[in-house]
């Protein structure tokens, strides 16, 4: 094999790896869509420092003085949910293990959970305001990936609407790694 033949050979080796790396279900972005015309309920919650829990449940201090806000605007029908983030008060870097550190978790105010849906984080000025606003359609994904399974596989809008109140929202940062803020989900439309 000449030098021009193992050269080929070692490129299009890497272009078939990059493909299959980019092409990896635990990699995917879930692509924002356009705002449904109807939806069919709306959820809120309210952030705060204090409602940070560990993964044994037990309350962790989250950033003092940060707060935010979110709300939810969900469409069952095309499982598609728009979200308006608001944050103040929560210093970047953001950090997780999942693509994003803003997220959708299943809990009871004192219980931890994997994400089962990723918001990209707010932007704006360290201590906010900071804002995050789109709409994003299932099926989704997180990048955390347990038991060879990403943890948004199988999650759809009508889990969430069947009960608000065991989902909690919150962001991560470099220094606040169990998480900055926290919040509960109720149902207010």
């Amino acid at each position: 094999m000449g030098p021009w033949s193992t050269r080929w050979a070692g490129g299009a080796l890497c272009a078939v790896a990059a493909l299959a790396f980019t092409a990896s279900p635990a990699l995917a972005e879930d692509a924002p869509v356009p705002e449904p015309p109807t939806f069919t309920s709306t959820l809120t919650a309210t952030l705060t420092p204090d409602a940070v829990r560990a993964d044994d449940g037990a309350p962790v201090p989250g950033q003092q003085g940060a707060s935010g806000q979110f709300t939810l605007r969900l469409n069952s029908q095309q499982d598609i949910v728009c979200y308006d983030i608001r944050m103040t008060g929560v210093t970047p870097p953001f950090s997780s293990p999942a693509r994003t550190a803003t997220h959708l978790q299943e809990g009871q105010p004192n219980e931890s959970g994997n994400p089962r849906m990723v918001f990209p984080d707010p932007q704006g000025p360290p201590g906010g305001p900071m804002t995050s606003t789109g709409c994003l359609q299932g099926p989704f994904t997180t990048g955390v990936v347990v038991g060879g399974v990403d943890t948004g596989t199988g999650f759809t809008v009508k889990d969430l609407e069947a009960n608000p109140a065991a989902w909690f929202v919150d962001t991560h940062t470099e220094q606040y790694r169990t998480g900055a803020v926290r919040g509960q989900l109720s149902k207010t439309g």
